[in-house]
């Protein structure tokens, strides 16, 4: 299976959202953080393919998005949505890392609006435009398009055995035809996606100025990417993190274990007044960013010091006990096998390569392709 399938199916059973959706912006619900700041965003009883959660910034000359989502019919929403409240066209539009359910809804975007700047790190571009992007093409591809319908296929099928079995409860099967229902929803809103590279990159920091909601794009460092940016509206105290920070359950594929807590900590000193994750919930404190500094903390500490007497990495994963940590963060069955399988498995091979000196490398860490059984406790993730 592959780290995508690994990540969809946990996410048939978390990263609620307490909106309720609207029709006209599917799959996204919409709310207000403050005024002129919005949230698009999967809703309470959505299951199905993790999206990004896409901020929208309303400035005097036009609209800043964080994100996109992972298809053109993604895109197609966020014009729609914006279109719903003001007649500024959307002006910018921040990729914040190379992973796939953050930047295919450009295409629709710049169709909308052909003069929209497309800004990620100089990280993340070489990312979107390097190996790392395996099923999705410059223009729309009959090829990747049909390589996503037979997955989105074979996961129905698995999908509607388990709903079969003996044992599945009303409320697991009503889960399943919901999952059913999303993944070829999903699969249709992928026809006609492409990649659209961005057009300006910065290695530090790029300020979007603005009388009223300035926003400031900063590189802190490599945290879940090589390349991952946030966003930050001084005047309005929030910060979105994109994947640096994501809950209920973090994502630890292809992440930088030493970089990522000094990030986390530059995070804390911004002193927000609201944290919009990739994914999950906005956070009004540091406690969750506590959290994830202990846990990084811990798994350092404890893989370090093997992987330091040339003990071998399926000999570490033996050897160490995050018991405490997952009590911490699997406060559910399905959220303890979802921080296993997202988080402590890929962040202990992270952190064996970082203390051998070993390059962490974007794209790695993909298991044997193949399907995955769609269940409650596993998890899925769009396709990178």
């Amino acid at each position: 299976m592959t780290r995508a399938s690994v990540l969809l199916a946990f996410l048939l059973a978390v990263l609620p959202m307490p909106a309720a959706a609207q029709p006209a912006f599917a799959p996204f619900a919409a709310r207000d953080l403050a005024p002129g700041v919005h949230l698009l965003a999967t809703p309470a009883d959505y299951v199905g393919p993790a999206i990004s959660n896409v901020s929208v910034i309303e400035q005097s000359d036009g609209v800043v998005l964080i994100d996109s989502g992972g298809t053109i019919a993604h895109g197609r929403a966020i014009v729609a949505y914006v279109r719903s409240i003001t007649r500024k066209p959307i002006k910018a539009v921040l990729i914040t890392h190379w992973h796939n359910d953050h930047p295919l809804g450009i295409a629709a975007i710049r169709q909308a609006w052909p003069r929209v700047r497309v800004i990620s790190t100089a990280a993340t571009r070489t990312d979107l435009l390097g190996p790392t992007m395996t099923s999705v093409a410059l223009q729309p591809s009959e090829h990747f398009e049909t390589q996503l319908l037979n997955e989105a296929w074979q996961g129905v099928v698995q999908v509607r055995g388990l709903a079969a079995a003996p044992s599945t409860t009303a409320e697991q099967r009503a889960r399943y035809e919901r999952y059913v229902a999303s993944i070829l929803d999903f699969a249709r809103g992928f026809r006609g996606t492409y990649l659209v590279p961005p057009t300006e990159t910065f290695t530090d920091q790029l300020l979007l100025d603005d009388r009223e909601r300035p926003v400031r794009l900063m590189f802190l460092g490599r945290a879940n990417t090589d390349g991952d940016a946030v966003a930050w509206l001084p005047r309005q105290r929030i910060v979105m993190s994109g994947d640096v920070v994501v809950s209920p359950i973090p994502f630890g594929f292809g992440s930088y274990p030493e970089d990522w807590i000094r990030v986390l900590e530059r995070l804390k000193a911004l002193d927000f007044a609201l944290l919009v994750p990739g994914h999950g919930e906005p956070m009004t404190d540091a406690a969750y960013l506590d959290r994830l500094i202990a846990t990084i903390r811990d798994i350092r500490a404890q893989v370090g010091a093997l992987a330091r007497q040339s003990v071998t990495l399926e000999q570490v994963r033996e050897r160490v006990d995050f018991s405490a940590q997952s009590a911490i963060f699997g406060t559910t069955p399905r959220l303890r096998a979802g921080f296993q399988s997202l988080w402590l498995a890929p962040m202990i091979e992270n952190a064996w390569k970082e203390a051998r000196g070993e390059p962490i490398v974007q794209g790695e860490g993909l298991l044997p392709n193949g399907p995955a059984p769609a269940t409650s406790d596993r998890a899925r993730r769009p396709r990178r």
